[in-house]
């Protein structure tokens, strides 16, 4: 949510104080991507604290249960990971061929560069997340063995 937060402020400074076209192309990745971001940051904030409060009453109560209410849900989150690593990949990339195709500082230059910048943020901090899901899969796993 945070990072969405940041995307819209910067893409929307950058939107009022800049001149077009190639400003307002990177604007437009930055604000709506950002928006997206924020909106399904503030769904997994809301859900997270009283999930988290269930799900260590449970472990205290019943790890076996735990783990098999867990991992599903757990797998199916890493498995999202793997569908937006290749979109946000599909945003570098797409982002890339309107940079080198454009040799003037024009709209889609300007759009290739948002979306570039979205995309390689975006990978990067899913991939933190990721690999924090992944050991949280491992402890989860791990609890129907005590």
């Amino acid at each position: 949510m945070a990072i969405g937060i940041v995307a819209c402020a910067i893409g929307g400074g950058v939107l009022l104080s800049a001149g077009p076209p190639f400003y307002t192309g990177i604007s437009i990745p930055l604000v709506v991507i950002g928006f997206l971001e924020i909106l399904v940051g503030a769904k997994v904030a809301r859900r997270s604290d009283l999930q988290a409060d269930d799900l260590e009453k449970l472990l205290a109560e019943s790890p076996v249960e735990f783990q098999a209410l867990e991992s599903p849900r757990m797998a199916v989150i890493l498995r999202n990971f793997i569908l937006l690593k290749w979109v946000e990949i599909a945003f570098i990339a797409i982002g890339l061929v309107l940079i080198l195709l454009n040799q003037e500082n024009n709209f889609p230059k300007g759009l290739g560069t948002g979306l570039f910048a979205q995309g390689l943020f975006m990978l990067f901090f899913d991939l933190i997340a990721e690999k924090r899901g992944k050991k949280y899969t491992e402890f989860v796993n791990n609890q129907g063995n005590k």
